[in-house]
């Protein structure tokens, strides 16, 4: 695992966040992942490793970044602006702490529990007044399990609800563990694709221990109510049919009651490109295939259904 007892990568703290889980909120993206989505809208968040990202909108061109690298990875050009040999660079931030334009930055920071929760804290009373929390995400959350559950610990002593995020991709125990906590009020978690075969081409694992993680925490009185499907939707890839009709027998049978869906986009492909690498771009769905599909889960399925996302 990725976590220490005491710090994690953390990618950013986003603030009133009203699409992580219900009310205001305060989202935790943490560094690494075991999958890697074709469309993962937080690439950079995948290597649970630290890496150099580019905003390039921000290089004023003084090309200092270029002589102050120790391993001479950085150089510049007209049509490009910076450019970083990836396989030169170690990752020393020389070229971040000298940049005052910030056109080149670490893509995360090491955070302690009393850090997260001290900037969290500043927006309590939204919390309170509108059921919202902090939410905890990734990447994914069980690379650091031990880290998220003091975490999650901690904030229940502070008073602050918690919202887990998690593609189910890891040690069952743990995730039951958490699940099981308190003030742990909902779970966020992912279908990416109930066909194993399209799972294993598109995210790079299967999802047997997915699915397993899913009947565990639904066969549980205490986790089954709090579960909140997340089904990213693309065009071609798993918004099928069969896909579609599969899901949902599944989430009948083990009595999942919630369900959002997350039409594709293309923000992930320049978030890539500046961390070093191409992302290929999807489509998502028409707004004719949305809504059958909404329709599906909601009348068929007697789910409650919400569209997020949509850009």
């Amino acid at each position: 695992m990725s976590n220490t007892p005491e710090s994690v990568l953390v990618g950013s703290l986003q603030k009133f966040s009203v699409e992580d889980g219900p009310g205001i909120r305060t989202t935790v993206f943490m560094k690494g992942c075991p999958l890697s989505c074709k469309w993962c809208h937080n690439p950079e968040l995948i290597d649970p490793q630290q890496q150099l990202i580019k905003s390039p909108n921000n290089c004023i061109g003084c090309g200092y970044c270029v002589k102050i690298c120790p391993q001479g990875a950085v150089t510049m050009n007209l049509e490009e602006g910076v450019v970083i040999d990836r396989s030169k660079c170690d990752v020393c931030l020389k070229c971040e702490d000298e940049c005052y334009a910030q056109a080149l930055r670490p893509v995360a920071k090491p955070m302690t529990i009393d850090e997260i929760l001290c900037i969290a804290e500043q927006d309590k009373g939204f919390y309170d007044n509108t059921e919202g929390g902090i939410t905890v995400s990734g990447g994914e959350i069980l690379m650091h399990a031990e880290f998220v559950s003091k975490l999650i610990d901690e904030a229940g002593k502070r008073g602050i609800n918690v919202c887990m995020d998690t593609s189910g991709f890891g040690d069952s125990q743990a995730l039951m563990k958490m699940a099981l906590m308190e003030n742990v009020t909902d779970i966020l978690y992912d279908m990416k694709s109930i066909d194993d075969e399209v799972h294993r081409e598109y995210t790079g694992v299967s999802n047997q221990l997915i699915i397993g993680n899913l009947r565990r925490l639904a066969a549980n009185a205490r986790t089954v109510d709090k579960l909140i499907m997340r089904m990213p939707l693309i065009k071609g890839v798993n918004d099928s049919d069969d896909i579609i009709k599969r899901t949902g027998e599944l989430y009948r049978e083990i009595g999942v009651k919630r369900v959002n869906l997350l039409p594709y986009h293309s923000l992930g492909i320049s978030k890539k490109r500046n961390v070093g690498g191409t992302q290929e771009e999807f489509e998502q769905p028409t707004e004719e295939r949305l809504t059958e599909i909404e329709f599906y889960f909601k009348n068929e399925i007697n789910l409650k259904v919400e569209i997020l996302g949509r850009v």
